[in-house]
């Protein structure tokens, strides 16, 4: 009987269907019934013949079958006894192996040997071969099962039913579940309170509650009673909805009846309210627990201070932590990882590092979210050979690595330009048996874009649909962005025909990718026409769309259209930037309109922008070419006072316009600035200084600053604008090493 079932798998088809060819065979039902119930009648008790001493073993239980060879043992010494033992009998051995042992394999098995010897089944020893089946995910087996039920003329009854039911919806095969619910109200058996609350749990899962909800009226009319239970599955279906304010009235109800919530519930309703962001709501309820005497357990813990993480709250997270501890509840690998995640998050690697010890200390074994967090720490802070150990240890330990462990260490080597390196660990997923996704090849065709090498990316992006992983916006707007910053507008171009062509939703940010890339490729009357005919095909300008073409009409000298533009933003309802007032300010300079670039700095507050360095240095350079060094030098001043650090721009802009004013003290006074304010010079700043220097024959201090720069070995002397300057200098001091040098790695710069 049992090869036929196995043998049957693949034809268990739709409950619904499956039931009513179950249940077509009444008559053969009833007639085989009554014969079943006279050979149960005749049927050996436990007191007979050979079996007495079996018989006792049985019923000490889980007493006498203390493991797995005393269960085979048993089952082979009633097998030979004569007369046979009942199935009652072989049914008490097998229940102890799927539930004590949890070994539904075997219990199969068992029933199958059985079969083979004509031992004869109840509709007890089928209910517990459906609920092994099930138990075992293989649910058409189990539909077979149930329906030899009914062809040998078995009447199922509610234990039957509610196991094939749980295995239906453990499947999520909710609507299947609910047919065979709704036939076993047809055939007369009555579901009890099991019956109910598993087709409501099924129901939650998949996010029918009102349907669930609508079960709980009518298991009240056919007699039965909601437990805890019940009110629990239907608050956990509401939470998973995200609809806290139903769990709670409900909760409010259960206060008011006879059963009251437990931890389980409260814990289910904490945790909506948490990741929802409703932290206050999550520590009131916290708190009433107490008041009420319900006692959190590690999983309420660690919902509340998940919680308290993610929004920062660590003085909270903290006192809860000491609260856990101090009622012995010991923190789990989950209560760890809240805190490290969180870490991570907010850059204090040290910090996470410090709990992953503490883990290691009070043997809590790291799982794969603790390592990924760490891994993922170590990248963002440019700690990658970190990262490595880390992934090496997590492997030595049998941790299981996925996809998300190997592309956060594919991005950790792509933003540290070691893109090489990205590409052997994708190699090393299908080692491992991991398939890589979008954002494995999306990560690695960005890295590829950032070193320039645009035909890897290319490479990689034909390899990536060659493997079946289709590219989704991210991927393609990538690798069109780099093509534009690359001055490759024909591939560009042809990836945004791409892009049209599998229907992507070309959103706003990639129209201002092709108008950036247009912009930078000197086609600025294309950019142009492209930018004026967004909103008739229907897409949206938004303020990068403005700065983008602000910012390229100022460039070639259009200031006028750009005024225009800038005007237009405020007709159009955007809100205008920092950037949008940088470009203007940018603009209003070099038409030496500083007056009125002036007042845009000033007017920026208005709109809730703050001025950058970019703001001031653009504008301290627009005074340095206008001769008005001592305004620049005020409008630093200013910087200072507002807080806004100085970088080397600003600080190479105003030495420069010393230079131009022969003021080289001034100029000499701004570098010692720059360097006692811990802004290290580069290669600009002290040949702008040299230029300065040896135009006016300063030769003692440009030796000096020679010295200086030499010493430092990150500067090369290779400034082109500066060479002229140099030379004549190098002559007057007989210092002709240093200017071969100079002259090589000119000539290689430019040549």
């Amino acid at each position: 009987m049992l090869a036929r079932v196995f043998r049957s798998e693949s034809s268990s088809g739709n409950v619904a269907a499956v039931s009513a060819r179950l249940f077509s065979t009444r008559l053969v039902h009833r007639r085989v019934a009554k014969k079943s119930s006279k050979v149960e009648k005749s049927m050996p008790s436990l007191s007979q013949g050979a079996f007495q001493g079996e018989s006792l073993k049985l019923r000490s239980g889980s007493h006498y079958i203390k493991c797995f060879d005393d269960a085979i043992g048993l089952f082979n010494e009633m097998v030979r006894s004569r007369p046979l033992p009942s199935a009652i009998d072989f049914n008490k051995l097998i229940g102890v192996v799927t539930v004590k042992m949890e070994r539904p394999d075997v219990a199969i098995s068992l029933y199958q040997k059985m079969e083979l010897r004509r031992i004869s089944f109840d509709i007890y020893s089928f209910s517990i071969l459906i609920k092994c089946f099930c138990d075992c995910h293989k649910l058409s087996f189990a539909l077979s099962t149930f329906g030899k039920v009914t062809k040998l003329g078995f009447q199922p009854n509610v234990v039957t039913f509610s196991t094939l039911l749980h295995g239906l919806c453990l499947e999520d095969r909710i609507s299947e579940a609910v047919a065979l619910f709704d036939h076993m109200v047809e055939t007369g058996c009555q579901p009890d309170v099991v019956t109910f609350t598993t087709l409501m749990n099924g129901l939650c899962r998949e996010g029918r509650v009102l349907q669930a909800l609508a079960l709980v009226d009518r298991m009240v009319e056919n007699g039965h009673q909601p437990n805890v239970v019940t009110y629990g599955t239907i608050v956990n279906g509401m939470c998973k909805m995200g609809d806290t304010e139903s769990a709670l009235n409900l909760l409010r109800k259960m206060d008011e009846s006879p059963i009251k919530a437990h931890v389980v519930i409260y814990t289910a309703i904490i945790d909506r309210l948490c990741k929802d962001g409703h932290h206050s709501k999550a520590q009131n309820l916290f708190t009433e627990m107490h008041d009420k005497g319900i006692f959190p357990n590690v999983l309420t813990y660690n919902c509340m201070i998940d919680g308290c993480c993610s929004y920062g709250k660590w003085s909270d997270a903290e006192l809860l932590l000491r609260d856990m501890i101090e009622r012995n509840v010991d923190p789990d690998v989950v209560t760890f990882n809240a805190f490290i995640n969180a870490f991570v998050k907010e850059g204090k690697v040290s910090e996470a590092e410090e709990l992953y010890q503490e883990m290691l200390r009070r043997n809590i074994f790291p799982d794969t979210i603790t390592y990924n967090s760490l891994i993922d720490g170590f990248c963002k802070h440019s700690r990658l050979d970190d990262a490595k150990h880390m992934f090496d240890l997590m492997v030595s330990k049998g941790c299981s690595t996925d996809v998300i462990t190997i592309n956060t260490l594919i991005g950790g080597c792509c933003r540290a330009k070691r893109v090489d390196d990205g590409m052997k660990l994708l190699h090393e997923m299908s080692r491992r048996g991991l398939v890589p996704d979008t954002v494995s090849y999306s990560t690695l065709i960005h890295g590829f874009c950032q070193v320039g090498d645009l035909n890897a990316a290319q490479d990689l992006f034909e390899e990536m649909i060659s493997h079946g992983v289709f590219p989704n916006i991210v991927t393609c707007k990538t690798l069109l962005g780099g093509f534009c910053e690359n001055g490759k507008l024909d591939k560009a171009f042809e990836m945004f025909e791409v892009m049209q062509k599998s229907k992507m939703d070309l959103d706003t940010a990639t129209y201002n990718i092709i108008i950036h890339g247009m912009s930078k490729s000197n086609k600025v009357d294309e950019a142009w026409d492209l930018f004026n005919i967004l909103p008739i095909n229907g897409v949206e300008r938004n303020v990068q769309t403005y700065n983008i073409m602000i910012s390229a009409l100022v460039k070639v000298g259009n200031f006028l259209r750009a005024e225009e533009l800038y005007a237009g933003m405020l007709r159009s309802g955007i809100v205008r930037n920092t950037v949008t007032y940088n470009s203007m300010v940018d603009g209003f300079c070099k038409q030496n309109r500083l007056e009125e670039a002036r007042q845009m700095v000033d007017s920026m507050a208005s709109e809730g922008c703050s001025p950058d360095v970019v703001t001031f240095s653009t504008l301290i350079n627009g005074y340095c070419k206008a001769r008005r060094v001592h305004d620049g030098l005020e409008l630093y001043c200013e910087m200072s006072r507002r807080g806004i650090v100085a970088d080397k721009v600003t600080f190479n802009t105003l030495i420069h316009g010393f230079c131009q004013v022969a003021d080289l003290n001034g100029a000499l006074d701004i570098f010692q600035e720059m360097v006692s304010s811990g802004v290290c010079p580069d290669t600009i700043n002290f040949l702008t200084m040299l230029a300065g220097l040896c135009s006016k024959e300063q030769l003692q201090k440009a030796v000096a600053m020679l010295e200086d720069l030499q010493k430092s070995v990150d500067h090369e002397l290779e400034d082109e604008c500066h060479f002229p300057f140099v030379i004549p200098f190098l002559l007057c001091i007989n210092e002709f090493s240093v200017l071969a040098t100079i002259t090589t790695s000119w000539l290689v710069l430019n040549f």
